[in-house]
């Protein structure tokens, strides 16, 4: 068996509902489309609710890292006032940090290439930019490889196709406004995935056809939880690795972060406040 990270004594984990892939009744390829960017998407597979337990890693943060465990915790990392209200402050300002905080923690890491963003807003209605509920990864490995076709330039293909360099797929999460405390972000430690987990889903956009993985239901899995992250704590997630793992006991073969995000409130009365800011970026890294 995997060794996972240690958890504190007597941090007994939350129970709480989260939603896995279900395979359809009638033999389709599981596929999401989304017809316009301002209306949320249709999915042609259902999503079943299981219990599971979820750890707290606060006070822990230090025992995780991309390349184990597929997240990274960083607490009070941002400091900076920006107003993530105005377009402007996220692209002159945000975004330029978030290049400065991969490379400072990203262990061999020389560029970054920002790709997508988005401000998040929880909401009982199903909108295009609310919290997301179903348990995933943003990128299969041929999304993601498709993904630096579609963004890099060709000198940066090259470089990354040689035997000194890699790449990462990296989700950069943080709230704003406000703490969270509804609607938190949970995420499985790799080693507690199996490779049989993993459904390739293609997502079919208006520009664009890539490929996630939808994550069915496994008991093995184990799933931690940031709380009462605040607006100076930033959660890194590892979507992809391009340095192939081994695959053995039924492993995948690439370090991803599956995730998503669950009710906090037991009784189900859960409010609607979390707001958050997710910045995509392919990491270009040379082996040390």
């Amino acid at each position: 068996m995997p060794t996972l990270a240690p958890m504190p004594s007597g941090n007994c984990p939350l129970v709480r509902l989260l939603c896995f892939y279900t395979e359809p009744d009638s033999n389709v390829t599981p596929e999401y489309i989304e017809e316009t960017s301002v209306s949320p998407g249709q999915r042609n597979y259902p999503h079943t609710k299981r219990l599971m337990p979820i750890t707290d890693i606060r006070g822990l943060e230090a025992h995780f890292n991309l390349s184990e465990h597929s997240f990274c915790a960083v607490p009070r990392a941002f400091t900076s006032e920006i107003n993530f209200e105005l377009a402007a402050d996220i692209t002159e300002k945000y975004l330029p940090w978030v290049k400065q905080f991969i490379i400072s923690h990203v262990q061999g890491s020389i560029k970054v290439v920002i790709f997508d963003h988005c401000i998040r807003k929880a909401s009982c209605m199903k909108t295009s930019h609310r919290q997301v509920r179903k348990i995933h990864i943003d990128q299969s490995p041929a999304g993601a490889y498709a993904r630096v076709k579609r963004h890099l330039s060709e000198s940066d293909l090259r470089g990354i196709n040689t035997e000194n360099a890699y790449f990462k797929i990296v989700n950069v999460w943080k709230p704003v406004s406000q703490p969270v405390t509804d609607h938190p972000l949970t995420f499985a430690e790799f080693k507690s995935l199996e490779a049989d987990d993993l459904i390739p889903v293609r997502q079919t956009y208006p520009t664009y056809t890539g490929e996630t993985y939808a994550v069915k239901y496994n008991p093995n899995h184990q799933f931690r939880y940031w709380s009462n992250m605040d607006t100076s704590d930033v959660l890194l997630l590892q979507c992809f690795d391009s340095k192939r793992g081994s695959g053995d006991d039924g492993k995948p073969n690439y370090v991803q972060c599956a995730h998503g995000s669950f009710e906090l409130d037991e009784s189900g009365d859960e409010p609607y406040e979390r707001k958050s800011i997710e910045v995509r970026c392919i990491v270009i890294c040379q082996f040390v």
